[in-house]
């Protein structure tokens, strides 16, 4: 009796649609109405702790009554924009996301390509007829894609940033909008990706033309502008212009302007009123363009910091208006990179650090190559510190590709600011793994895109003569914040090592669908626990 009852149960479930069964699963009242993922581009980890004295709206909500990971890591090289972002709601990292950077050589055009570009693509909401963003690099699925599967298509997912990379890839490449800020117009963008047309909401937002009411402004640190004697951290060009929208990007002017259009998109687009769970995804790029600018030490980074916790709080108050209550919202903060210290800076600390001349890095193995190897353009193209080299010369002069690799190998780790070289030869081998940054490099290489030497300069060099960066597998890159908040969330701090890597899975057993495809994370059980045995408490 008991086998018959258990086939009859089973063929009731197959006549079942898939939405109709995972809704008979997981009662909507357990399942968030809205999920905001938010991405702070360039927040290091330490910036929830030098500056939590200030805090006192979102960031400090978040870090008080959510789930707070103290060692959550970027796992994987390098720790550029894209990679972050695609790592976040994916699960994935470059190795099996195909993003193996902001950008790469790609070898079928013979140039460099960006993450997003797309040629078969239009960009929408300028003039005249430019190239689009899209996807389509993207070989694995994110918790959105993953949710539009399960569902039917009926949720929404919408990414926005000021960067197109930033807006595109967590979102997915099912996601029903993705928009992002044009740097020589301050207008909210797509691509025909998603749409033939903007639709007329965003053409609202942009006829308001709210990138342009900074013309001429000051940037004052919080508790200062009072005063004729105070000194603003940036005057503003008062005409529009490549100079104007170039600064613009570094202040937090360009993060309120963001925020207000995550608020018009969850208002116009209905977010968290559907019958199934709606995501947006969220990313704050000022930072990091004021960070590249300035390093993490300088007091402009502070007051964004500052500001940025209160442009989050406005952000969450408008998240839980939008879906009727904190316990139908899950809101998760994390950063795609942190970033490294100004070489002067760290030099002046009697800190190691410095910055090598690109182009000497780059000569000395070209000419290392044509003493060993004869004459020839031996290295077509770089990615981060890693080298692209000509395959038709090397076959040429009937070379073995790994005898070309090594010789660069080896001359790189000659150089007084070199820590590690990677052959193409031996990661297609799975050699050389011999501790965590060996590990972050495996997760890196992604065979049809990735260089044919990959190299990592010691802690605290760069290249570049003025700012900073980073994409190194360092802490000072990696560590990161990652911060869950909403109903269902326990509060407490964990310190056991995670990584961003591990979103979305746990993301996935929330919502009980498939986890995205690329995942190599494993299920936060903090996060995910209370969701589930609310679940299993209500099906019994």
């Amino acid at each position: 009796m008991k086998t018959i009852a258990v086939v009859v149960l089973i063929a009731s479930l197959q006549t079942v649609p898939q939405a109709v069964a995972a809704d008979a699963l997981v009662p909507a009242a357990h399942r968030p109405k809205l999920i905001v993922a938010i991405a702070v581009d360039q927040f290091r980890f330490d910036y929830t702790t030098r500056f939590r004295a200030r805090y006192q709206a979102g960031l400090l909500k978040m870090l008080s009554e959510g789930a707070v990971y103290v060692d959550a890591h970027q796992d994987h090289y390098p720790t550029v924009t894209a990679t972050g972002h695609a790592t976040y709601l994916s699960g994935s990292v470059p190795a099996t996301s195909g993003i193996i950077g902001n950008e790469w050589y790609d070898r079928k055009s013979g140039k460099v390509i960006t993450s997003v570009e797309d040629a078969e693509t239009k960009l929408l909401g300028v003039d005249g007829e430019k190239e689009g963003s899209s996807p389509h690099n993207l070989i694995v699925s994110t918790v959105g894609d993953e949710l539009k599967i399960a569902d039917r298509n009926t949720s929404k997912v919408i990414g926005i940033s000021m960067k197109d990379r930033a807006a595109i890839l967590p979102a997915g490449r099912m996601a029903d909008a993705a928009y992002w800020i044009d740097n020589t117009s301050g207008a909210a963008v797509s691509s025909t990706w998603y749409q033939q047309q903007l639709p007329d909401w965003i053409k609202q937002f942009n006829s308001e033309k709210l990138a342009l009411k900074s013309l001429g402004a000051s940037w004052y640190a919080l508790g200062t502008g009072s005063s004729p004697s105070d000194k603003p951290l940036m005057k503003l060009p008062s005409t529009v212009g490549k100079a104007y929208f170039s600064q613009w990007e570094e202040t937090p002017f360009a993060n309120d302007m963001l925020e207000e259009l995550a608020e018009r998109v969850m208002s116009n687009e209905k977010l968290g009123k559907h019958d199934q769970t709606d995501i947006l995804t969220i990313s704050f790029s000022a930072n990091d363009h004021l960070g590249h600018a300035v390093g993490p030490d300088a007091p402009e980074v502070e007051d964004m910091s500052v500001r940025t916790d209160r442009t989050i709080g406005k952000l969450l108050d408008a998240v839980v208006k939008q879906a009727g209550g904190r316990e139908n919202v899950l809101v998760i903060l994390t950063a795609d990179h942190g970033v490294a210290p100004v070489p002067e800076v760290n030099q002046q600390r009697k800190m190691p650090g410095g910055r090598p001349d690109k182009a000497a890095y780059i000569n000395t193995v070209e000419s290392a190559l044509e003493k060993k190897f004869g004459e020839g353009k031996w290295v077509i193209a770089t990615q981060e510190s890693g080298f692209y080299l000509d395959d038709e010369l090397i076959e040429s002069k009937k070379l073995k590709h790994s005898a070309v690799e090594d010789e660069v190998a080896a001359t790189v780790m000659k150089l007084p600011y070199v820590a590690r070289s990677y052959t193409r030869t031996q990661l297609m081998k799975h050699e050389g793994a011999h501790s965590q940054i060996d590990e972050y490099i495996a997760r890196a290489f992604y065979p049809q895109r990735g260089p044919d030497v990959l190299v990592v300069l010691k802690p605290y060099y760069l290249f570049g003569k003025e700012g900073t960066s980073h994409g190194s597998p360092y802490d000072y890159d990696s560590h990161v914040p990652l911060l869950f908040w909403g109903g269902g969330v326990a509060p407490g701090v964990y310190s056991e090592t995670v990584g961003i890597s591990d979103v979305a899975p746990t993301l996935a057993a929330i919502l009980r669908i498939q986890a995205p495809s690329g995942t190599v994370g494993h299920i936060l059980p903090e996060v995910a626990d209370p969701f589930l045995k609310k679940t299993a408490s209500s099906l019994k």
